[in-house]
């Protein structure tokens, strides 16, 4: 199994070059078409909420020209780290959104994706972040999440799957197949699992071992309970003690009011992460 169509979505010039460190050897070694996607935010005017005859004319020609600037220079570097990588599968997408949301347009690009990459807000602990919540609960395609902090240009070889037997942890765990096929270790870590036996409906972590281990990946099961930290801080706890390089987890939650829900634990996640997340609804 591969990628064979990786999106990067590159919104912020301050980011840009660290997501094509990540996304360009993902998709050389999957020899999948790369293509960077920009989205323009909408205009002043509809991002606020006012009238233009509010804002003064020169205020406006003004931002959109940075905004317009900011846009060539991403795709000026997309452009020349594909060059220099010897990347000749690339494509280039930019567009402006007419709405101050642009993650409609996002997942429009996202849906005919394997595999999208964004980068993480660098608010997000203070805020949420809304634009990943969109892209993970709208595109229906894995989203693997960067942190805003560090450099990441390899990922997958020490992975960590954050497990409830639900839906949407097996739909993350599956989506992560390509990329665990490459590991060295993958480690399924239930936390505060059933003490006596699964809940109905709910898969256990043995099982998905067996699964996983069919399509050659080193796989283990852990199981971990949580007593007086959160499960959030737990999994970032776990992540840190075996050095993985990797989280896979699912979410669920409401698009329609951007909620990421996990037991908490996406939200979380999502504020604090220390390495790249694939996330799955």
């Amino acid at each position: 199994m591969m990628y064979k169509t990786i999106l990067v979505v590159l919104d912020s010039k301050d980011r840009a070059e660290a997501l094509m460190d990540l996304a360009l050897p993902l998709a050389d070694r999957h020899d999948a078409h790369l293509a960077g996607v920009h989205v323009m935010p909408a205009d002043i005017t509809a991002s606020i909420g006012m009238f233009p005859a509010e804002i003064p004319a020169g205020f406006i020609e003004e931002t959109h020209r940075l905004r317009q600037f900011e846009a060539e220079a991403i795709e000026a570097m997309f452009r020349e780290k594909a060059r220099a990588a010897g990347a000749t599968k690339t494509e280039w997408r930019c567009e402006q959104t007419l709405r101050p949301d642009n993650g409609r347009l996002l997942n429009r690009h996202a849906m005919c994706a394997d595999l999208v990459i964004a980068g993480q807000n660098p608010d997000a602990d203070a805020g949420g972040d809304p634009m990943l919540a969109d892209l993970v609960m709208g595109c229906g395609r894995p989203v693997l999440a960067v942190p805003y902090a560090g450099r990441f240009s390899q990922v997958g070889e020490r992975v960590l799957v954050a497990w409830n037997g639900t839906r949407e942890a097996a739909r993350a765990a599956f989506d992560a197949v390509p990329l665990m096929q490459a590991a060295h270790h993958v480690r399924i870590l239930a936390i505060d699992p059933k003490r006596d036996r699964p809940a109905a409906g709910l898969a256990s972590a043995d099982d998905l071992v067996v699964a996983l281990a069919r399509h050659g990946i080193p796989v283990e099961a852990a199981t971990s309970y949580s007593a007086d930290i959160s499960a959030g801080d737990d999994i970032l706890s776990s992540l840190a003690d075996h050095g993985s390089d990797l989280l896979v987890m699912g979410c669920f939650g409401h698009s329609r009011v951007r909620e990421m829900l996990f037991g908490g634990v996406t939200q979380h996640i999502l504020k604090h992460m220390t390495v790249p997340v694939l996330l799955s609804h």
